[in-house]
């Protein structure tokens, strides 16, 4: 089984898209390692992206003090260069899927890194307990 997938893809704007990263086996998880967003025309066009592990967690915005958000990504492009940046919480084991948020106003496109880790049945247990928000239960 492969130990790195690369996931892309394009929203349409202001969308939300579930990720397939599941891949039935109940020890696989899957650490995010990159997330980037970037818009689908060359040059004018902005775009905001986040990735969280359970779709309430794409409120449209980004907001580090909620624990389902992992990775906010976002590419300002001008007719005078731009800015780019990532940010990932580093920590967090993946074993369901991913959500990806576009709240921008135009469509995006985006690409998630993820690297397989193995883990034994308490640590996937823990993993699924922690992808749920506190208040979520």
């Amino acid at each position: 089984m492969k130990r790195q997938r690369t996931l892309r893809g394009k929203l349409k704007a202001n969308s939300i898209d579930r990720v397939i990263c599941n891949d039935g086996v109940f020890t696989d998880g899957w650490v995010v390692t990159g997330f980037d967003c970037f818009p689908t025309a060359a040059t004018g066009d902005d775009t905001q992206g986040l990735l969280a592990i359970d779709r309430d967690g794409c409120t449209g915005g980004w907001d580090a003090s909620d624990n389902r958000q992992i990775a906010w990504s976002f590419m300002f492009i001008g007719t005078n260069g731009g800015n780019i940046g990532s940010f990932i919480s580093e920590g967090h084991v993946v074993v369901r899927d991913l959500f990806v948020e576009n709240f921008s106003g135009v469509p995006m496109n985006y690409i998630i890194n993820i690297e397989r880790v193995e883990l034994s049945d308490d640590q996937a247990i823990l993993a699924l307990i922690q992808e749920r928000a506190q208040d979520d239960i």
